[in-house]
């Protein structure tokens, strides 16, 4: 019969060993969450999507559009839209959801820390810049 510091030592190390590959199912779970902030004195609609490179054709590379309604000095966030990975993302910046004012691209690389989140500030000039 073992030991009872033999079978504490065995429980420990089968703890360790479950709790080992915890971390890594979590970051394989990680989603992106976007945030718009306006800074202005106006309503903006903001349309976000979020391009994979998985796809022959742009329709199929898509993998989250959506637009966001962010009023004077407020914010909108949708959590958890994509998984967490490389991407290209796509916007436009219309104010009081008619004048575009801005549109562009930037690239998503995953920080890896599991708060992957892609947060967007509206200036005063009706630019949109990553924060």
């Amino acid at each position: 019969m073992p030991s009872r510091r033999s079978a504490l030592r065995a429980a420990g190390a089968a703890a360790a060993g479950a709790f080992a590959g915890c971390s890594r199912l979590r970051s394989r779970g990680a989603r992106i969450d976007v945030t718009v902030f306006n800074q202005t004195d106006a309503p903006y609609t903001v349309e976000v999507a979020f391009y994979g490179d998985d796809g022959a054709t742009e329709a199929a590379a898509r993998a989250f559009s959506s637009s966001f309604d962010v009023g004077p000095d407020g914010e909108a966030t949708a959590e958890g839209v994509v998984d967490a990975g490389r991407y290209l993302v796509r916007y436009r910046a219309y104010e009081e959801n008619s004048t575009l004012t801005d549109e562009g691209h930037v690239h998503f690389v995953p920080s890896g820390d599991e708060t992957e989140a892609l947060p967007f500030d509206i200036q005063e000039t009706g630019e949109l810049t990553r924060r």
